[in-house]
């Protein structure tokens, strides 16, 4: 039987994974977004490459790369923060797709604007385009937190003690194989359920944010 407390234990490090992985795909899916935007054919050249190769590679194989092939025996004592580094990778790639889509759905009109009434360019992305954007971004890099979130599982084939590793042990040693699973997905289902129901709510409060921008 999969007991509660390797629930609750498999719980804690999924989201710490969950979480670790995110910061990091949007620290770096910042310059991923700005490198993909840029005018200099270079720099949007290493934005798309850094994308494709992110999203080439299956998020299982990044695991196992940075487990075994790239720790330098620091990473592979810590098979979590394996998870949260090759996670973290993979998700840059579409949270940086996400921030450079949501930047280029305001129209260049919007900047003009914003220029004629004297705004710098700071100004004018922190007040006009920013509050136009957030709502854009909010929807897909929720969609992709909740991926994030479920891909979490694969990191147990590298020792990761996350909650289907805790379920895998518990049928090994005779527990019944869909009620432990089941009890994972279920755990698995009352949490992204309230994310996107959160991830909604603020795309619906950006949204009515953007509606009152002032030029």
């Amino acid at each position: 039987m999969l007991e509660a407390s390797y629930v609750l234990e498999g719980l804690w490090i999924t989201l710490q994974m969950w979480g670790g992985a995110f910061l990091l795909s949007v620290v770096l899916a910042i310059p991923v977004a700005m490198l993909r935007g840029s005018k200099n054919p270079l720099a949007k050249f290493i934005g798309a490459l850094w994308a494709w190769i992110a999203r080439g590679i299956p998020p299982i194989a990044w695991l196992i790369i940075i487990y075994f092939g790239l720790s330098l025996g620091i990473i592979s004592e810590v098979p979590v923060l394996a998870a949260m580094v090759g996670l973290g990778i993979v998700n840059s790639a579409y949270i940086g797709d996400s921030i450079r889509s949501g930047l280029e759905s305001v129209s260049n009109g919007q900047w003009e604007g914003a220029a004629s009434v004297a705004l710098t360019k700071k100004d004018a992305l922190f007040r006009v385009v920013l509050p136009q954007a957030i709502p854009v971004m909010l929807a897909s890099t929720a969609a992709y937190s909740i991926t994030l979130l479920k891909n979490t599982a694969i990191a147990s084939i590298i020792g990761a003690n996350e909650m289907v590793f805790y379920a895998y042990n518990a049928v090994q040693v005779g527990a019944d194989p869909i009620t432990a699973f089941l009890t994972i997905g279920i755990v698995y289902l009352l949490l992204t359920v309230p994310v996107g129901m959160f991830a909604r709510w603020l795309g619906s409060r950006a949204k009515r944010g953007s509606e009152r921008v002032v030029y």
